[in-house]
């Protein structure tokens, strides 16, 4: 040891211990930076060696190529020590207290701490700083001129930086390039397309061209517009009103509330009318997916209403063999209406000749898998009968925020009873664990049965207490006394409501 002070001296010993030691420390603490860590342990270990190299060579009084050694080891110590302390402030302290800087500010910074480190270093050495500056002015003339394209880009990402036109995040188009920005360095910018490809574009490119910062005045926003076709069958009115109404009410992913969406003409076809949705892209990284839940919910909502979408135009030839299919069909269909009115509980009260003139008057009504079919509250005078796929029921308080599944509807279920034959607003919330068909009843459709049979709503309203208690109880645990004078009550109160909402008198 006493060789190793003797050989180097005390000082450079312990700034090479405290070098090794930080490098070590920032190596285990910041595992991004561990490359960096690992060029300045070969810094230090070449300016060691050429120390040593200088020490048995008689010392830097030698002149010379040894002087030079001696110059070039402290240069190495010294960069190997700014990058100890550049590691230890930009990735350590500044995150820390929550301050973000780009990796051309950073680099900036570096490349001045080496060239002010270097002067000195040259300068205790004995070298005339003026005599090479000057020098080095001519060296940089030549340089520049030699390098003008590199020097282009170094300024432009000067000039990128200062101005702020985009950042790391934002999304940009540039030319035939359309990609989310990774980073900004001295020399050119990284964007990361939707293939997973990394483009790397000269700075200077991005001087000269135009560049379309994506988003960039509505908050990474993106307008986009669907089309879709429909015949002319039926009103504007009707396509328009019934898309706005479902997708209002129940948003894709990543469709913007705000701006709200709207669906519009965009123009006649001989055959069709071309319609958009038009909307506002949250997640730049996935419009094509977007697009497609749009166009599916649009599918679905036109598809419970009875408005079908155009496709194009061809001949039909109708054989005996496809009218005899058609007519199997339609007895299949029959059947399955029939079979979900006999499964509806509050229904049973009808005879068959009842539910067959009901049959004629059901809608279908598919709903695509997440899409919400009921809302808690919402104003509705229909009821669903499921006959294929899930739904779950959801019970929120206060209408928002945590909810509570109250239980798991399929084939042969209903939903919205109380709000077909009451009027009152959905008391649960329904979404479609699956894609859900289901048979939509309207007032409308009931009130005929009803004004020809008043005498039904008395077996409709007591059902209906039931199933209301049923729900009550999962709010509140009710007393078993209070049980059946609840539900006399709630017969009561909830047949004097049929009868107002049908205008059946009493």
């Amino acid at each position: 040891m006493q060789n190793i002070f003797a050989l180097y001296g005390s000082g450079i010993i312990g700034f090479y211990s405290l070098l090794f030691v930080f490098t070590a420390l920032l190596y285990l603490a910041g595992p991004a930076s561990r490359k960096r860590m690992g060029m300045t342990v070969s810094l230090a270990l070449a300016s060691i060696a050429g120390l040593l190299a200088v020490r048995f060579s008689g010392g830097a009084a030698a002149g010379g190529l040894v002087k030079l050694t001696a110059v070039t080891a402290r240069l190495l110590a010294v960069i190997a020590a700014v990058n100890v302390a550049g590691v230890f402030v930009f990735s350590l302290v500044l995150p820390r207290v929550k301050i973000r800087i780009s990796l051309f500010v950073e680099d900036f910074i570096l490349t001045g701490a080496y060239v002010v480190a270097g002067l000195a270093v040259i300068s205790a050495s004995g070298a005339n700083l003026s005599g090479v500056l000057a020098t080095s002015a001519v060296v940089t003339g030549v340089v520049a001129f030699s390098l003008q394209d590199t020097l282009g880009n170094i300024i432009g990402g000067m000039v990128l930086h200062l101005e702020n036109s985009f950042m790391p995040g934002d999304w940009i188009e540039v030319d035939v390039h359309r990609g989310v920005v990774r980073e900004i360095r001295w020399r050119q910018t990284t964007i990361e397309t939707l293939n997973g490809d990394h483009v790397v574009i000269p700075n200077i490119i991005l001087m000269k061209s135009p560049v379309t910062v994506l988003g960039g005045a509505l908050g990474s926003k993106r307008f986009r517009a669907v089309p879709f076709n429909v015949y002319y069958d039926r009103a504007p009115g009707e396509i328009i009103s019934a898309v706005e109404a479902a997708l209002r009410r129940d948003l894709p992913p990543n469709v913007a509330g705000s701006p709200e969406l709207c669906c519009a003409i965009k123009e006649f076809q001989p055959a069709s009318v071309v319609y958009e949705v038009r909307y506002y892209l949250t997640d730049l990284s996935a419009p094509g997916s977007t697009d497609s839940g749009v166009l599916a919910r649009v599918f679905y909502a036109l598809s419970r209403e009875g408005i079908r979408l155009s496709v194009p135009t061809r001949a039909v030839v109708v054989s005996e063999g496809a009218q005899d299919a058609a007519a199997k069909s339609a007895r299949n269909e029959l059947r399955r209406r029939l079979e979900a009115l006999k499964g509806v509980e509050v229904l049973r009260v009808l005879n068959d000749a009842e539910r067959e003139e009901l049959s004629g008057k059901l809608k279908p009504a598919p709903f695509l898998s997440g899409e919400l079919i009921t809302r808690q509250g919402a104003a509705a005078h229909w009821l669903y009968m499921i006959y294929e796929g899930r739904a779950e029921v959801r019970l929120y308080s206060g209408g928002s925020g945590p909810y509570r599944v109250v239980k798991t509807l399929g084939p042969g279920d209903v939903l919205g009873e109380m709000s077909l034959f009451t009027g009152e607003p959905r008391s649960a919330t329904a979404v479609a664990l699956e894609d859900v068909n289901c048979y939509r009843l309207d007032r409308e459709g009931f009130r005929d049965i009803m004004a020809s049979r008043p005498e039904i709503a008395e077996s409709i309203a007591a059902m209906l207490a039931e199933r209301r208690l049923e729900l009550d109880e999962v709010k509140v645990k009710m007393a078993d006394e209070n049980a059946a004078r609840g539900l006399a009550t709630e017969q009561q109160d909830l047949l004097s409501k049929i009868r107002d909402f049908f205008k059946l008198g009493n």
